[in-house]
């Protein structure tokens, strides 16, 4: 054989060798995915590399990621940056001239925010968290004040006997007055003539019977009605009146505020009060109006003053973000994460990601190994002639 059909021959078969064995190694990062036995015995290098320490990978990249990429002192930083602060306050002020201009409503705002359902979630959500925070306001103030055991008339205002006086006799004027006109009413009048018919019919013996054929009850509650009307306007009932709701204002007036409210309506005074509160206040139906409005008729008129408080309001916000940021970096448990996401991140997957970033050095690797193996080739030809 030449000479120069030898060396020839010598760099292609290692240059050949080289770059077989360079891509080789490449292929063994990822391939095969699964372990292979063969008579019951694991061949070596399966799986691939990769494939047999993805979770060991996982964890790895977990603590990689949290200690030194996506650290809390970086997040920090990134928002103390005037450049950050600044987009984000001209991407507000952006957002906020479009929507002061947009016909859109509320509703339909939220709708393509959160879509149909989770919006009706949130409204929901929404209700029950006013409910829970006006029953817990009703309860704090309860207690702050101690308005269970506090008597009537430390909380109202002007409560002496002065005023008592003045209360029961308005009170005992407005009863008599009511008794009058109900009895002067053709409802009154029927009440009358019923009174005077049951009257006469529990009298019983001679007198009852006389009573039956001569007493005519109209003409009777006829003359019955002015006696009465005019008792009720006698100083002397008004007094008797007046006596008895200003001793029930001085009992009461003693009273606990518990206890009153509890005798009368039969709940405690919390209970009771956050009950009337729900009655009076339509929570679902303001928030409905609401989401009725267009957002430029809420925000049109309002855009000067919101520009004014804009930046102070992004600068409490994002400070109250960047002392956040650690609780919720713990919260996160960004390693425990990235760790989950890799191990459900497929190989296969991972394989094309790497090889389109890395293809290219991957072939320079695979055509190194070839020119590599053609030196050698062609030094190992020269020592074996030199040698002959």
């Amino acid at each position: 054989m030449p000479d120069w059909l030898f060396v020839l021959v010598n760099m292609v078969v290692a240059a050949f060798v080289g770059g077989v064995t360079n891509h080789l190694a490449i292929k063994m990062l990822f391939h095969p995915r699964e372990k292979i036995v063969l008579f019951g015995r694991r061949l070596p290098f399966t799986p691939g590399l990769i494939p047999k320490r993805k979770q060991e990978i996982a964890v790895s990249l977990g603590n990689v990621v949290s200690d030194y990429l996506v650290t809390s002192e970086g997040i920090q930083e990134l928002i103390r940056k005037p450049a950050f602060r600044n987009k984000i306050e001209d991407t507000a002020v952006q957002k906020l001239k479009e929507w002061s201009e947009s016909e859109q409503t509320v509703g339909q705002l939220a709708h393509s925010l959160w879509g149909p359902e989770q919006w009706d979630r949130l409204k929901q959500l929404a209700q029950e968290s006013a409910r829970r925070l006006t029953a817990g306001g009703v309860h704090a103030i309860w207690r702050e004040y101690e308005l269970e055991n506090k008597p009537l008339k430390v909380l109202v205002p002007g409560w002496s006997e002065s005023t008592i006086d003045k209360w029961s006799g308005a009170a005992a004027d407005t009863v008599l007055k009511e008794l009058s006109d109900t009895l002067l009413s053709a409802e009154g009048q029927r009440l009358l003539r019923n009174m005077a018919v049951t009257m006469v019919d529990r009298a019983g013996g001679f007198l009852g019977a006389m009573a039956a054929i001569f007493v005519d009850e109209d003409k009777l509650v006829t003359k019955l009605t002015p006696m009465l009307v005019g008792q009720l306007s006698s100083e002397k009932v008004r007094e008797t009146v007046k006596g008895i709701v200003a001793g029930k204002l001085e009992e009461y007036g003693e009273m606990p505020i518990g206890s009153l409210l509890e005798a009368m309506s039969g709940e405690s005074g919390p209970e009771l009060l956050i009950g009337k509160l729900e009655e009076a206040i339509p929570w679902m139906d303001w928030i409905e109006r609401l989401e009725a409005l267009q957002l430029k008729e809420i925000l049109g008129p309002r855009m000067p003053w919101l520009m004014s408080v804009l930046p102070g309001f992004l600068e409490k916000g994002l400070a109250m973000l960047e002392r956040g940021v650690p609780v919720a970096m713990k919260a996160v448990n960004l390693p425990q994460l990235v760790r989950e996401q890799v191990e459900k991140f497929p190989v296969e997957r991972l394989e094309e990601v790497i090889l389109s970033v890395s293809g290219r050095e991957f072939r320079a690797i695979t055509w190194l190994g070839v020119g590599l193996g053609a030196v050698i080739g062609l030094f190992q030809s020269f020592m074996t002639l030199m040698w002959r």
